[in-house]
């Protein structure tokens, strides 16, 4: 696969540090294969993947904008408890300082208990969401001198803000570098990170005690510099995490790649990878470059259901007649039951089920996802053969579990959930570590049809 057309200002920076030509070197030479020893993962370009340099370019950008925002902040913070404040006392901003620490201990505990799980899964989502949380603290900051009486609240808020971004933004900044490592080289990547991260702090750091000066008694002006700094920051984090190109499924990326085989995603005329399965089931999915763009980059959005993969018994159904009735319209190895009134779907994983039962499983939750959304249309194969199931779910009365459509789904399933995995692998797509935030719950059943016997954790 050939490698993405960088930026002018990337391929200056980053081919000026790949290693010079054997032979006599000058000592700027010299410098470049210090610097690239110094600075890169050994092996650098074959070493990482063909999105690196890209992105590492943008993300020192965000970075600099970052750390000179944050100069910014720090002396309306430092102004907050009381410095240069003759009738402050050191008790009170030492109060106020216990406190904002004390606030982030426990945000940080509970950050990691409700979504940890989930950082690797969404980590361009939660990357997003530090980066803005990021941005809100340096406001709520720079905000609390002009309101002393709400200072001590501005700064809890803020320091609340910021925990989120050092959990978040440390654990996907790892996933990523999962993602860029190519040579089993992970603590590689994430030290030369580091480094180069190390190395724009500095940097902004150097600017700040340029900027800091000119700045001091011109709050207006400060104002114009920090929305700056702001968009710049935000702006450089969009372009970071577009020019990303993830091959792993997680959820809005299995959703896409779903909706393109329904309705043909193509603009311009893009086409995908067309492929025909067992059953004469014919598909055209889309290639990761294709799908990762058009990625939201917020927790949730593009979803209409509530997913909850291995989703424990009690959850599924609430009486013997709907167990009955799941598993009558179930698979083999996994259950679904689809609440539309409630905007739900629950899929339930069998014990001892094979390793892709959890990915086939969410394909079929999102794929009556999909039917629940706008008409399929006949554009694509699988559009026309799934659009009079669409038009069954949708005439559903309400408050009703659509049985008919579920058994149907799950008859069809059986040659489209294999062939849509062999031509996912086909696109470019890594369907043997998929990352679908799967819960631990799994159901036992000695047979299809035969009642549950119980519902343990993994």
């Amino acid at each position: 696969m050939e490698r993405p057309e960088a930026p002018a200002l990337c391929r200056c920076f980053w081919g000026s540090l790949e290693a010079a030509p054997a032979g006599k070197e000058s000592v700027r030479e010299k410098l470049r294969r210090a610097a690239a020893r110094i600075l890169l993962p050994q092996g650098y370009p074959e070493s990482v993947s063909p999105d690196y340099a890209r992105y590492q370019c943008w993300d020192g950008l965000q970075a600099l904008c970052s750390t000179m925002a944050a100069s910014l902040s720090t002396r309306s913070v430092l102004e907050a408890v009381g410095v240069g404040d003759g009738a402050a006392t050191v008790t009170g901003a030492t109060l106020t300082w216990l406190l904002r620490d004390g606030v982030g201990i426990i945000t940080r505990i509970l950050f990691v208990w409700l979504q940890g799980s989930h950082l690797d899964c969404e980590a361009k989502q939660w990357r997003f969401v530090a980066d803005l949380l990021n941005d809100v603290a340096l406001v709520l900051e720079i905000l609390a001198p002009y309101w002393l009486s709400l200072s001590p609240a501005l700064l809890v808020m803020a320091a609340v803000a910021r925990c989120v971004v050092g959990v978040a933004g440390g654990a996907t900044r790892a996933a990523l570098a999962v993602h860029q490592a190519r040579r089993d080289n992970v603590a590689d990547v994430a030290a030369k990170d580091g480094s180069q991260e190390t190395l724009v702090n500095g940097a902004g750091l150097l600017l700040s005690l340029l900027l800091l000066p000119l700045l001091d008694g011109r709050p207006w002006l400060t104002w114009a510099v920090l929305l700056l700094l702001l968009a710049a920051h935000l702006g450089s984090n969009l372009a970071a995490l577009g020019s990303l190109t993830l091959p792993g499924l997680n959820r809005p990326r299995l959703r896409l790649a779903i909706g393109w085989a329904l309705r043909g995603g193509g603009a311009n005329g893009e086409r995908g990878v067309a492929w025909s399965g067992k059953g004469g089931v014919r598909l055209e999915l889309p290639r990761p470059q294709q799908v990762n763009p058009r990625e939201p980059l917020l927790p949730g959005f593009g979803s209409r259901l509530r997913l909850h993969l291995g989703a424990p018994l009690e959850h599924l159904v609430s009486s013997e007649a709907e167990l009955q009735k799941a598993l009558e319209c179930g698979n083999p190895d996994f259950l679904v039951v689809l609440r539309p009134s409630r905007g739900w779907v629950g899929v339930g994983l069998r014990r001892g089920a094979p390793p892709e039962a959890p990915i086939l499983g969410c394909a079929q939750a999102l794929l009556l996802e999909e039917l629940l959304g706008e008409d399929l249309g006949t554009g694509t194969p699988l559009g026309r053969l799934l659009g009079p199931l669409q038009r069954r779910l949708k005439s559903c009365p309400p408050g009703a579990v659509p049985w008919g459509v579920l058994a149907e789904t799950s008859r069809l399933f059986r040659d489209l959930g294999p062939a849509l995995l062999q031509g996912l692998e086909a696109a470019g797509w890594d369907t043997q570590r998929p990352l679908l935030a799967v819960d631990e719950w799994r159901l036992e059943w000695a047979e299809p049809g035969k009642k549950i016997e119980n519902c343990s954790k993994k």
